[in-house]
């Protein structure tokens, strides 16, 4: 009998993907060049050393000023090709409308893009992130199969069984703090300790996400919609990976590690019935926003959900949402909260890409996979 099941979790780009690092690149370390679609990142110290003193002053005087003044002497430099190559780290495609951004900014407007996770190779899908979404269905299935409520009562989470059929299954504090959310993971997975979660137990331990190779990047303005406000001021700049983009992770699953006589973790996690999960749990949740869609007619988006709909007519094929904008129903399990609860969870707004007016982009995050 084998102990350990390997497979390629292939993924698919159903709308763009951007996953945050925590990292902002500067308006002093990137040059557009709008003609070629392009933008050059680079190497701050490397272009002060290979300088000449009165351009290097230059530049640092330009940089004090702000960001708006940082990108005029670059763009100079650039233009009168003085722009070394050896400062250049990277060249990444942009859209139309992340190049309008910068025309239209401001003085202040801070000029900064999000870059998506690096190797040395080139930007990457983290498996951690692909993880998340994976843990989020597979606790949603776990729930509505065992017909459960989670209550939290007296400071705790316990279970019961339903006790009529469309009941809620999770019923929350009224304010939840961080460690009440990772103690619901572990009282729904079934790794509560007596002090706490005992993560030694928690079933995804048997399950190993490998990065996935590199990718292409490419810089998108994402904006957010709402309905009755005009948002087209609230702008982020960020690399995505775009729609159509493939990627090939190395999924294992350790089933031996929930055998009970080996006092593993709490219980199995068959990618069969993973796969069943991630099927159920995001089909529902593509239900809602085109639902939302379809109300605000948001084009792009029901173009996304109509692909969605059709590439999941393959009963091998499953769908997730990852990263960046995914959204409070993808990320909280809100279908399985009380009518009036989600009704206050439920997001007025959706974070959309590629365009000038919000109502004009794609959402983001969503994929399609499956494992061979």
């Amino acid at each position: 009998m084998s102990f350990l099941e390997a497979y390629h979790l292939e993924l698919e780009a159903l709308s763009p993907v951007h996953v945050g690092t925590g990292e902002v690149y500067p308006a002093y370390a990137y040059v557009p060049d709008r003609e070629a679609k392009q933008v050059h990142l680079l190497d701050p110290a490397a272009l002060l050393l290979s300088l000449p003193e009165a351009r290097r002053r230059q530049y640092l005087e330009k940089v004090a000023q702000g960001p708006k003044a940082a990108q005029e002497i670059l763009n100079f430099l650039y233009q009168e090709g003085q722009l070394p190559q050896g400062a250049i780290l990277r060249t990444v495609g942009a859209s139309a409308a992340f190049f309008k951004t910068l025309e239209d900014a401001t003085e202040e407007a801070a000029l900064e893009w999000r870059p998506l996770p690096q190797s040395p190779l080139g930007p990457y899908l983290p498996g951690s992130s692909v993880k998340g979404a994976l843990r989020t269905a597979w606790l949603f299935w776990t729930l509505l199969r065992r017909g459960e409520v989670v209550e939290f009562r007296e400071g705790r989470w316990t279970l019961r069984k339903a006790s009529r059929d469309g009941e809620a299954l999770i019923r929350p504090p009224k304010s939840p703090k961080l460690q009440d959310n990772q103690t619901f993971e572990a009282t729904v997975l079934g790794y509560m300790g007596g002090r706490g979660p005992d993560l030694y137990r928690d079933p995804f331990r048997a399950v190993r996400l490998s990065d996935s190779g590199p990718g292409e990047g490419f810089l998108n303005r994402i904006g957010v919609f709402h309905p009755g406000k005009d948002t087209r001021g609230l702008i982020l700049l960020a690399e995505t990976f775009r729609k159509g983009s493939r990627f090939s992770l190395s999924f294992r699953y350790h089933k031996g590690l929930s055998a009970p006589e080996r006092k593993g973790v709490a219980g199995p996690i068959p990618p069969g019935e993973l796969k069943k999960a991630l099927r159920e749990y995001y089909r529902k949740v593509a239900e809602w926003e085109q639902a939302f869609a379809e109300d605000h007619g948001l084009k792009r988006a029901l173009e996304v959900y109509q692909e969605l709909k059709e590439r999941l007519e393959d009963p091998e094929v499953f769908p997730l949402r990852v990263g960046f904008g995914s959204g409070r129903l993808a990320l909280r399990l809100a279908l399985l909260l009380p009518e009036d609860h989600l009704e206050a969870q439920e997001p007025k707004t959706r974070k959309t890409i590629g365009a000038t007016n919000p109502q004009d982009g794609y959402p983001l995050g969503w994929m399609v996979g499956r494992m061979r």
